[in-house]
Formats: C-alpha cells, structure tokens, sequence
C-alpha cells in the first residue's frame, strides 16, 4: 500500500523508485552472488539519483546561523532517549535554550522542527519494532515514546497510509531477507 498524497505528487518518479526497489527485493530473494551484488548497487545508485533528481528540494535562505553542534548535541540526546515523555519545550529547558530557538536551529540544519524530528525517531523505531518482532502495538506504542496505541496508530497511518497493524502484515514478509551477504 502506498501514501497516495506522496504518489500523485510525482507519479513517473515514485513508479521509477517502486520498480528499483522492487529489483533490488527479488535479488536479494535470488542469493547473493557477486554479479548480484552488482546488480543490487546499480539499482540503489539509481534509486539514489532518481531521489536526487526528482524530491531535492533547495533549501530556503534562513537568517538563523546555523548552530549545528547543538542540533547534533539534541538529535543523539533525542535518538537516546525517544521512548521517555521528551517534547520540544524539554528538550529546550534541558539544553538551556527557547523552544523558538530550537526549532530554529533544526529548521536551519535539518528542514524540520524539533517536534517533527522526535515524532520521526519515534515512527522509524515503531517501523522497526513492527517488522522485527511480534510485540502487540500497545508495548511499541509505549517502547517508542507514544502515549498509548491510538496515538501511535494516528501518526503511522498520516505517515505511511495504513496502521501499524496493517503496515506489519504487508510488509513483515519482506523484511525477513537474510541482507547479512551484503
């Protein structure tokens, strides 16, 4: 199942990346050989162009100068810590600065706020937990940071078009490709 806001956006590009995906998926299914291998590379640097080519956005002049050291001081605190009540005003108070600030210096360095960011960190490691292991929904909702399962379902589905219920049977199948030959 695919986010359809995302596929109208940019229909022959997001069919290009289906396709390279979906290559490099059978080659791995078919074993690793070293021709393979290459095969695999190719669709990657091509996925990674047709990424490049079509969703590069240039990024806005900001009259914030960048603060790098502390949005990196905050996105390790923030990959550390993600499963613990944290917001965007703690992770302020904590760094010592305003939450303006720090949504600031994200925007500057990483075209999100503070709060998108950690809403991310979050949704990745539910992914993760979805497809790797067989853990109900309401132990990763709360192992990831969400209040219970029906925030959790709320922010999976505006970001992948379906729930993490749903999400886990469409996908665990694929994530079970021993990749370790690579």
């Amino acid at each position: 199942m695919t986010n359809p806001r995302i596929e109208l956006s940019n229909p022959t590009a997001y069919a290009t990346i289906r396709n390279h995906l979906i290559a490099i998926h059978d080659l791995l299914a078919a074993g690793a050989t070293d021709l393979a291998r290459l095969e695999i590379l190719s669709h990657f640097y091509a996925l990674v162009a047709q990424l490049g080519q079509a969703f590069t956005v240039p990024m806005a002049e900001s009259d914030v100068s960048p603060n790098q050291n502390l949005t990196d001081t905050v996105m390790d605190y923030i990959n550390q810590a993600y499963a613990e009540p944290i917001s965007g005003t703690t992770l302020a108070e904590r760094f010592h600065v305003s939450l303006t600030t720090l949504n600031q210096q994200f925007n500057a360095n990483l075209q999100l706020s503070v709060n998108r960011y950690l809403r991310q960190v979050r949704l990745l490691n539910a992914r993760r937990l979805l497809l790797e292991t067989d853990r109900k929904i309401d132990y990763i909702a709360t192992s990831c940071g969400f209040t219970n399962r029906k925030t959790l379902n709320r922010n999976f589905k505006a970001w992948k078009g379906l729930t993490p219920t749903d999400y886990r049977q469409t996908f665990a199948k694929y994530h079970k490709i021993d990749t370790s030959c690579l």
